[in-house]
């Protein structure tokens, strides 16, 4: 406590502007180690997001049992580690570019995959309804052929 008091007495001593001066270099440090800070804990939400989609790609390779869509999830890929790059040179407004554009590429490639299985749930209905209607045809050509012969042998009984 006395430290302290004596440093305040050595403070109240300093003229105008040396005070000024030691004021000045005291908020440049401060704020030159919260922007360090700042700068870092964007690095690390911005490597926490591209540590994020990278996962939603494995997710999304899952989901792709069709392999629709192949050449996108391998575009997807390369802008991720664009975006890795991009992050280790301090370009940050970029990684957030990329990372924008790696979101939308995301939600393309999850909608092309539901296209892809939709289109091969309706193919799958439609070839089933050819078969229906094949069988149903034969079943009608086999009652006209039935009903032909029932009416020729009541003909030939008669």
């Amino acid at each position: 406590m006395n430290l302290v008091f004596r440093e305040l007495t050595v403070i109240g001593h300093m003229s105008r502007s040396t005070r000024r001066w030691a004021l000045a270099l005291a908020l440049s440090f401060a704020l030159g180690a919260s922007a360090a800070t700042a700068r870092a804990g964007e690095e690390d939400d911005l490597q926490r997001q591209i540590e994020t989609q990278r996962a939603g790609v494995s997710d999304i390779e899952r989901l792709d049992e069709l392999h629709a869509a192949g050449d996108e999830i391998t575009l997807l890929k390369a802008w991720l580690d664009e975006a890795w790059a991009l992050r280790a040179k301090h370009e940050y407004d970029q990684v957030r570019e990329v990372l924008d554009r790696a979101l939308a590429q995301a939600e393309l490639i999850r909608q092309k995959i539901s296209v892809s299985k939709l289109r091969a749930q309706a193919d799958t209905r439609e070839a089933a309804l050819r078969e229906t209607k094949r069988k149903i045809d034969q079943a009608r050509k086999q009652l006209a052929d039935t009903t032909v012969k029932k009416k020729a042998l009541e003909g030939a009984s008669k």
